[in-house]
């Protein structure tokens, strides 16, 4: 279902509503509990930009949460704080010891340098700040690369199904977006 609110694409995808069924039918507010802070992680960003006066271009509710897309033009600074708004407020339920184990692996995964993840967004930016493009690109994949490696490994060793999970969600995301 897609429907415009102050020319702002909205797009509710009926998998939220499956997993959101699923949850309640299984009885299991874990996955609750991950919507529920993954979408207030979401609003932080959203929070952020709107307070920079800028809009975003979409916004999505899937069954990851919420996904809002941008693409104003922002400084180097306002964008950083909007992209670090997300894990800030995880780390900030985590501290305030409100749903601890779920806040941190939302914050810890999201500040992966990993494309197109938070950390990943912030850490191309930084290095496209740092270094000349060409050797930016570069350094930026082979960052990625090794900590996407790295987190598969440790998923897999840790017999954690469900960071194993994440880590193909995150391959398979990184795969079908490029890195611009």
């Amino acid at each position: 279902m897609v429907f415009y609110i102050n020319k702002i694409r909205i797009k509710v995808e009926y998998s939220l509503l499956l997993i959101i069924a699923f949850s309640l039918f299984l009885e299991n507010k874990s996955i609750l509990y991950v919507l529920l802070f993954s979408s207030i992680h979401e609003c932080a960003h959203l929070i952020a930009l709107l307070s920079f006066k800028e809009k975003p271009s979409e916004i999505n509710f899937a069954f990851y949460g919420i996904g809002m897309k941008y693409s104003c033009r922002l400084t180097f600074i306002k964008e950083l704080i909007v992209l670090l708004a997300g894990a800030a407020v995880n780390i900030l339920f985590y501290l305030l010891d409100i749903q601890r184990e779920i806040n941190y692996s939302l914050a810890l995964i999201n500040l992966l340098p990993v494309y197109p993840l938070d950390g990943g967004r912030a850490a191309k930016l930084i290095i496209n700040k740092l270094l000349c493009f060409d050797i930016a690109d570069r350094v930026f994949k082979i960052i990625s690369v090794v900590f996407i490696t790295a987190f598969v490994i440790s998923s897999i060793l840790s017999k954690n199904f469900s960071l194993i999970f994440i880590s193909i969600y995150i391959i398979i995301f990184a795969i079908n977006n490029s890195f611009d």
